[in-house]
């Protein structure tokens, strides 16, 4: 009798083992199964799929598409491979891009069906971007071979109009394997604008300011006195020119490394980290709910002049150029950033009926005061420095990050328009493209031009 009881126990606790186990399964099946099939191990599932909807731009260019069964992709060779990191390749390489992180929605999937619904009753999307593929192209075509980054945005609604990373390639014309490991193309399945973070150099004389304005009361009364080269605690801080007396406008317009080096300093390791994490740096920011690698500011064992260069730029600094975006937007919106986004609308491929999608967000990196202040600074800057033929209503900064003895300086461009019936934010850097009005400069100044006359054509 004792031995019936224990294996009547026993039976009772399989069973309820295998019920549990069902239960968790379907749920884990209900909410995982997407990420199950789409996961890198299992691609080939969904490449062999030909239902995928089209990506388009925002003028209606078919970006990918399905022809005959066959993943297709735009017929211009320069959109093909200026979004190469945008649409991807439909491989796993490029996680960020659009066939990668909207793969459920492209090959409509659902969890009763999986990827094998009927085509009468498949839920595939097609997907419209908001970017310009042929702005991008041309932008693209401007780094002349040169690596780097280049994205813009409408600071008012939140649209993505230009992204752009290079190196890259043409989907149709895969280099070899071999090629593939050639300096031309290190690091080309890396999406600069989202997954890389560069030395600023002195576009982030912009956060210096903003911490100034916010915490130094005299901050706009105040002359600071360059004399090019300063001695902090034995160490060197050197400028590119003795610029004699100066006011903080001033000494963002010419760029004084003494000045910023003394800001940094007046105000402190801790009162700058706590202004740098409040704009951004040390956290996770996201893009379309990606996240986006991290900017840095960490003085924690600096030596006080390493706390100096920190205010200038360099020592340990690094800048992703969406989160540089995201704040040019911000400067432009009195503080307020509009959440950059890329994805358009969604529709159903059946019968073109749209899919809601989420408003915009936005996030706060000024007040309203300090905002308002930078803007007319940067103002400023372009009409003293870089000329307003060449940047029409612009509102700009440039940054030369030295990388190290011996490699040519990082070249940064970056600032938003002054108009705000022209609402772009912008930000452009060139790797080893030495100064940044020299080598950003020109793809802005195109840039601006391009996104003009897409703004008219709409």
């Amino acid at each position: 009798m004792r031995n019936m009881r224990i294996r009547s126990l026993m039976l009772y606790l399989i069973v309820c083992a295998f019920f549990a186990g069902t239960i968790f399964f379907c749920y884990e099946f209900t909410t995982e199964g997407k990420s199950w099939v789409f996961s890198n191990i299992n691609r080939h599932l969904s490449q062999g799929t030909a239902s995928q909807g089209k990506i388009s731009d925002r003028n209606g260019l078919v970006l990918a598409g399905v022809t005959d069964g066959k993943r297709t992709y735009c017929e211009d060779k320069s959109v093909r491979t200026a979004l190469l990191h945008t649409v991807g390749d439909g491989s796993i390489l490029i996680p960020s891009s659009i066939q990668s992180h909207y793969a459920s929605e492209l090959f409509g999937y659902n969890a009763v069906t999986g990827l094998g619904a009927p085509e009468v009753i498949s839920m595939s999307k097609n997907i419209s971007l908001t970017l310009d593929g042929s702005v991008c192209a041309k932008v693209s075509n401007d780094f002349k071979g040169k690596k780097g980054a280049a994205v813009a945005y409408n600071y008012l609604t939140g649209e993505v109009l230009c992204m752009v990373s290079l190196p890259t390639y043409d989907v149709l014309e895969r280099p070899s394997a071999e090629a593939l490991k050639s300096e031309k193309y290190e690091g080309v399945y890396l999406n600069r604008v989202l997954n890389s973070s560069y030395t600023p150099g002195s576009v982030f004389k912009i956060f210096t300011t903003a911490a100034a304005l916010d915490l130094m009361p005299d901050a706009e009364k105040r002359n600071f006195s360059c004399e090019k080269v300063k001695i902090v605690d034995g160490e060197k801080v050197t400028c590119m020119k003795s610029h004699g007396k100066l006011s903080l406008k001033e000494a963002l317009s010419k760029s004084c490394d003494i000045a910023f080096c003394d800001i940094a300093l007046e105000l402190g390791e801790d009162a700058m980290t706590k202004k740098m994490n409040e704009m951004g740096f040390n956290k996770s920011l996201y893009f379309d709910n990606l996240e986006i690698s991290k900017s840095i500011y960490n003085v924690e064992s600096a030596s006080r002049g390493d706390l100096g260069w920190s205010g200038i730029g360099q020592y340990t600094n690094t800048l992703n150029p969406m989160h540089m975006v995201k704040i040019m937007g911000a400067l432009a919106n009195s503080g307020v950033c509009t959440e950059p986004f890329i994805v358009k609308s969604m529709s159903f491929g059946q019968d073109d009926k749209e899919v809601s999608l989420e408003p915009p967000k936005t996030t706060s990196f000024f007040s309203p005061s300090t905002a308002d202040k930078i803007k007319e600074m940067m103002r400023y800057t372009v009409k003293s420095n870089y000329g307003e033929s060449k940047f029409p209503n612009m509102c700009a900064k440039t940054g030369t990050a030295e990388i190290g003895e011996g490699k040519t300086p990082h070249g940064w461009m970056v600032g938003f328009s002054y108009d705000k019936s022209f609402p772009v934010a912008f930000a452009v850097v060139v790797e080893n493209g030495d100064f940044g009005i020299k080598s950003a400069g020109p793809i802005v100044s195109n840039m601006i031009k391009y996104l003009h006359k897409s703004f008219q054509n709409k």
